[in-house]
């Protein structure tokens, strides 16, 4: 069952089954607001902690507004100036997407989401599909314009957090690279061994855990070694419950994962991110050498399933 709706206070996409619901909102980015289990009683997506959605600007600062559920970042996460031809383009934080406006189609059981860039030549849709345990996400992105422009794709998807939560990285994940400065992993570029390490007072620090609230810390680190497979996800226990994203490993060859355990706003949320460059700015990208590049004329398209189980 698909039917337009209303969700804390803008117009929202409902999407049910035995299984399932899905809260989708056009206006608010195409974001995913909700994805409750029935089977489980459990709501996976973190929530706006206000009453209604405040509706963001082109160059807002992310952090100032919801911060929550499932957003595309694109063309980039972190912001600034992108040499593309002979323009200067500023690239927005986290994007031009999550403060977007879709128009949209409800065509049988799916609903096909339209974006026009502003800042380049692009268009974006995404199509979304309920399924058994989980939903679909389908994404044409194309170049429309005459030059080719860097950029990076990554799912800044927001679930909630409980203490003792286990992170499932790919197998074979033994090294994770730290990308943001952290008390406990140290500078930017430290790699560490995964699932645990030493902490920087020389503790036993377990990376594929999620600590209590009480931690008021933040950190982001991402996957280190090629990718064996292209599944990644979380265990909660509590509810016996498996949060999964499946997804093509030639096309994201990275996964970043962010977590806030009350470090960030006071928020108690993290995201596993796959992504097809390494990392979050355009510029460290291209220093990497890890920036893709979408051509003139050229369709970027992949698929984002995630599974509830």
């Amino acid at each position: 069952m698909i039917i337009e709706t209303e969700f804390k206070g803008t117009k929202a996409i409902k999407f049910e089954n035995a299984n399932l619901t899905a809260i989708i909102l056009p206006e608010i980015g195409g974001k995913v607001a909700s994805l409750f289990s029935k089977r489980k009683d459990f709501e996976v997506i973190f929530q706006n902690k206000e009453d209604v959605y405040r509706k963001a600007s082109l160059y807002d600062d992310f952090g100032e507004f919801d911060a929550a559920g499932f957003d595309d970042a694109f063309p980039a996460i972190v912001g600034g100036n992108v040499k593309v031809g002979d323009k200067v383009i500023q690239y927005p934080d986290h994007g031009e997407i999550w403060s977007g406006s879709f128009s949209y189609v409800i065509k049988a059981n799916q609903a096909e989401l339209y974006f026009e860039s502003t800042i380049l030549s692009y268009s974006y849709k995404k199509t979304i599909s309920l399924k058994e345990n989980g939903l679909l996400i389908k994404y044409e992105i194309v170049n429309r314009g005459t030059e080719m422009f860097p950029c990076i794709w990554a799912a800044h998807y927001l679930v909630n957090c409980e203490e003792n939560m286990e992170l499932l990285l790919p197998q074979g994940t033994e090294h994770v690279v730290n990308v943001s400065s952290s008390k406990f992993l140290g500078a930017e570029a430290t790699v560490h061994s995964y699932p645990k390490t030493l902490s920087l007072d020389g503790e036993i620090y377990h990376l594929n855990k999620i600590y209590p609230e009480s931690a008021k810390k933040c950190e982001k680190f991402y996957t280190f070694e090629q990718l064996n497979e292209g599944s990644c996800g979380i265990f909660y226990p509590h509810k016996d419950l498996t949060y999964r994203i499946n997804f093509d490993k030639t096309q994201f060859p990275y996964i970043g994962f962010w977590v806030t355990e009350g470090g960030f706003r006071g928020d108690y949320n993290c995201a596993l991110e796959p992504a097809n460059g390494f990392y979050d700015s355009i510029d460290i990208a291209k220093k990497e050498g890890k920036v893709y590049l979408l051509e003139s004329g050229a369709i970027l398209d992949f698929s984002m399933e995630i599974e509830i189980f």
